[in-house]
């Protein structure tokens, strides 16, 4: 009789799982107006929850599901970290390499830069360069350029500061050492090795089935976002829910791609992100390493106009959470800690 209740018992187990989600989600949507938003959970391996919520498309009344393609942003950055440690694997550059190698105009001052400070925020340059534009599209190199007659904003590998500049570098480092355009590298490489079919450069311009719409808010009205036209290597990437459990899998596994020595690389600490002796969080190759309530937590955020991000990785307790959104203002890091609450509750 036990073993029937049992059999009885269990669907109602798993529903109230979902609802609980839901409800957590659901709430935080409504509270910070999210949009839309694609959500995937992974425990131990396994995908527990992958769907969407919301619209995708507020005017043609289209909801986003798993395979909705939403912007990265920032999440972006840990692929140009992979595809740099890539082409070390292959040989073809060191993370010790001296920017000037790649960019022999470049200022006397940048001579101390090293690829490892691009990767991890502590080259000293200035944040972003004079020459980017949203509203423009033009060469990398271009952009790189316009920043040479910029001072330092402090000496190389002192301190962390927040860089998009320095990600500009390495897709140009990358298009140099592979002989291709940084996002066929990275979609040849990293993407099709793992199986991501629904990834893309963030281009405006080309037709994207199942693409979302972005969104903000002008004062309580919701209007479209401001459209960028402009690539940015330090957010150059689009990809859905059901693609981004297919790349938590290849870190996880750290059988492809990368050596294992070589993913584990990527998120060791490197410099800490602050001098607040109460703050624990350092910042390692595209990832930032930090605690969650005594949980080791390695994340980053994304955020372009009308979308926002999060990729929370909870090594210690085997749980992923993957939150993409297309509001301007949610907070999908409150989300994913809320979240992250209920499934250490489990």
């Amino acid at each position: 009789m036990n073993k029937w209740l049992l059999f009885f018992f269990l669907p109602s187990l798993a529903c109230a799982q979902i609802d609980s989600t839901d409800i957590i989600v659901r709430q935080m949507m409504e509270k910070q107006k999210i949009v839309g938003l694609s959500l995937a959970v992974i425990k131990n391996g396994q995908p527990v929850t992958n769907k969407g919520y919301g619209l995708a498309n507020v005017e043609l009344n289209v909801p986003v599901s798993s395979e909705t393609v939403i912007r990265l942003g920032s999440v972006s950055k840990q692929f140009f970290t992979t595809a740099i440690m890539h082409l070390m694997q292959e040989g073809k550059l060191s993370i010790e390499d001296s920017v000037h190698k790649f960019f022999p105009d470049a200022p006397e001052t940048w001579r101390p830069i090293t690829i490892k400070n691009l990767m991890s925020h502590t080259s000293g340059l200035q944040r972003e360069s004079p020459a980017y534009n949203n509203f423009k599209i033009q060469p990398d190199i271009d952009i790189i350029k316009a920043a040479y007659s910029l001072p330092l904003v402090f000496k190389t590998g002192e301190k962390y500061q927040y860089c998009n500049l320095a990600y500009f570098m390495l897709a140009e480092i990358i298009k140099q050492v592979s002989g291709m355009p940084w996002q066929d590298y990275i979609h040849h490489k990293l993407f099709i090795p793992a199986g991501m079919t629904h990834s893309y450069l963030t281009d405006f311009y080309r037709i994207i089935p199942n693409r979302a719409v972005g969104y903000m808010y002008n004062r309580d009205t919701l209007i479209n976002a401001t459209a960028m036209l402009g690539i940015r290597p330090s957010g150059g990437f689009l990809s859905t829910s059901s693609d981004m459990i297919k790349w938590e899998k290849a870190i996880s596994e750290e059988k492809i791609i990368l050596t294992k020595e070589n993913w584990e690389k990527l998120w060791q600490p490197f410099i800490k992100t602050s001098n607040r002796a109460d703050l624990k969080e350092y910042y390692g190759f595209g990832w930032l390493i930090d605690e969650y309530k005594g949980h080791k937590l390695i994340v980053h955020g994304g955020s372009n106009i009308g979308f926002r991000s999060v990729y929370a990785r909870f090594v210690n307790d085997g749980l992923s959470i993957i939150i993409l959104t297309n509001t301007d203002e949610a907070n999908p890091r409150a989300i994913a800690n809320a979240l992250a609450d209920y499934y250490f509750r489990k």
